[in-house]
């Protein structure tokens, strides 16, 4: 019994120190100067859940990581992937590559976006590859995380996919990226 005591002293002192840390978003180096060229690295990744209203629906929960700067810093190439759940035939895979335009800077109040891509779609009935659309907008949460409001259409606007959730800002919380 002591010794439970004890690991759990220890746990809770460890604990306090661990909630203090604060997140330091990708690409935490030098800040961009803005100019041209591709730069490759993590440059965001965000993380998010919602439902697809069509085609007897699903939850959707889904990531994306953001991964070159092609000549801007608001032309971004990012992996998008989601996986839904929930209907009767099963889950459903949606795994793409999209090119996404960001009308803002990452420290403008609100980060507004459009964006195609090619992606791979599978739930078991469906297995294709195919153009896909994207538009949002994002809102600072805090200094290195933003909320996002996301559309994603699929299968050439066949299928609908709205979802909400969080996104790294730039360097140095959202500041010269």
């Amino acid at each position: 019994m002591t010794r439970a005591v004890k690991l759990l002293a220890v746990l809770v002192l460890a604990a306090s120190p661990a909630a203090a840390q604060e997140f330091q978003p990708p690409g935490g180096g030098a800040p961009s100067d803005g100019g041209g060229g591709v730069r490759l690295g993590i440059l965001a990744f965000s993380t998010r859940g919602g439902g697809q209203v069509d085609h007897g629906g699903q939850g959707v929960l889904g990531s994306t990581v953001d991964f070159a700067q092609l000549g801007s810093p608001q032309v971004r190439l990012r992996t998008s992937f989601e996986m839904g759940f929930g209907r009767t035939a099963g889950k459903s895979l949606h795994a793409a590559l999209e090119v996404m335009y960001r009308f803002q800077p990452d420290d403008a109040p609100t980060v507004p976006y459009v964006g195609a891509g090619l992606g791979y779609y599978d739930d078991g009935t469906t297995t294709r590859v195919w153009p896909n659309l994207v538009m949002g907008f994002e809102l600072p949460f805090r200094p290195t995380f933003n909320w996002l409001v996301e559309y994603h259409a699929l299968d050439r606007l066949g299928r609908h996919r709205f979802l909400v959730g969080f996104a790294t800002r730039g360097a140095a919380g959202g500041r010269g990226s």
